[in-house]
């Protein structure tokens, strides 16, 4: 004999819809129903029962066959057009073939002989209810095998943008070392002549002429110098290095400023550098430079977007020790970020830029960076945006 709590515990939560004409037979059933549903939606024919289910959600169909206005079959075959697999039990008076062969080709899942038989229905009832159940935890597995796909999907489209914005820098490295071998017999030719000048000057009989020509040789010396201490920056920064050097925080802050400077410089956007010089990194050079580069160019780009006056327009970079750690600290003075999205700006795919193009896997990478090396890094705000790089 089935256990009658182990239907119950199946149908408690299930909202079912009665629908019976003679209401003395469906006061009777309904007391019956309500041991096994919390939810019962009832009717006295076809039409009343199929516009309740149309505006309620209803997991199992229970009806008599002979009512006024519309019959029970004639209106489980209308529910069965917009729901195909809703359970549906019939209970009628009438035990003759034709009732029964009609209702099988309309797809019930029980055929009941009034007066109710208990143990039979209890029995019909846990056919349905478990079969509920077992869609239920069917829907349930696909829906978490869906989002387990996706998930797995972003991660590989998120992989897929950093092998692009990768293979984009080895493509750049290249180019650049193609510029580099191009621009090396020039300037060689340009130290000199420079030389040959300076050989020249002890020569010249006016001092005058002494001491313009020996500050031309001085900045042409200067310049020189800066257009290969830039280029060899960009190289490197561009060149895969995967071997890990103890190298100077501020060593690498600096090579970073090298590569930023004329976009700085064109936007009026000053650097404060406060950096002990004998902190110093276990990492790959570049990896903290594309660190530095994703946050000062957010902070540049939303002091230009807020219209901030050229006097207002400062980055502090500041790097200490505290306690164990290596902090590195990243503050604009523009007017900080939106609190509401504090928690989200190192999550992938998220931008506030979709307008122009932005991606979202700036901060993302700053993330993925700081957790290569067991960092910690998080933004607040404070008069503007501080990133703080916790090492």
């Amino acid at each position: 004999m089935l256990n009658v709590d182990t239907v119950i515990n199946y149908s408690k939560d299930l909202q079912v819809l009665y629908v019976e004409d003679n209401r003395d037979v469906r006061e009777m059933t309904l007391i019956i129903l309500e041991d096994f549903f919390d939810t019962i939606f009832s009717a006295s024919n076809g039409i009343e029962g199929l516009k309740i289910f149309q505006e309620n959600t209803i997991d199992i169909v229970i009806t008599d066959i002979n009512m006024p206005k519309m019959d029970g079959l004639s209106m489980v075959r209308e529910i069965k057009k917009i729901k195909h697999d809703i359970p549906v039990l019939i209970f009628s008076a009438y035990d003759d073939t034709t009732h029964f062969t009609n209702a099988i080709k309309i797809g019930i899942d029980g055929y009941l002989i009034k007066p109710i038989d208990v143990e039979q229905f209890q029995q019909s009832l846990y056919k349905c209810v478990h079969d509920i159940q077992i869609q239920r935890e069917h829907q349930e597995y696909q829906n978490k095998l869906e989002k387990k796909v996706n998930e797995q999907l972003e991660i590989l489209r998120e992989k897929d943008k950093i092998l692009l914005e990768q293979s984009r820098h080895a493509a750049m490295g290249e180019m650049i070392d193609i510029i580099a071998h191009q621009w090396k017999q020039p300037l060689n030719s340009i130290v000199m002549h420079a030389s040959m000048i300076e050989n020249d000057i002890d020569s010249m009989e006016k001092e005058v002429l002494k001491t313009e020509f020996k500050e031309c040789y001085n900045n042409l010396n200067i310049q020189v110098d800066t257009l290969l201490t830039t280029l060899n920056e960009f190289r490197n920064f561009f060149r895969p290095n995967n071997n890990l050097y103890k190298i100077s925080l501020k060593d690498i802050i600096d090579s970073t400023l090298i590569l930023l400077k004329d976009e700085l410089m064109a936007h009026q956007i000053e650097i404060q550098l406060q950096c002990n010089e004998i902190l110093s990194l276990q990492v790959h050079a570049n990896d903290i430079k594309q660190l530095l580069i994703n946050i000062i160019t957010n902070a540049k780009e939303e002091m230009i977007k807020n219209n901030l006056p050229s006097h207002k327009r400062v980055i502090t970079i500041r790097c200490y020790q505290d306690g164990t750690n290596t902090v590195l600290e990243i503050k604009n003075s523009g007017d900080g970020i939106d609190e509401t999205i504090l928690k989200d700006i190192f999550k992938m795919n998220f931008t506030t830029k979709q307008e122009n193009g932005g991606t979202g896997i700036g901060l993302y990478m700053c993330s993925l960076i700081c957790e290569k090396y067991n960092a910690t890094i998080d933004a607040y705000n404070d008069n503007g945006a501080v990133f703080r790089i916790s090492f």
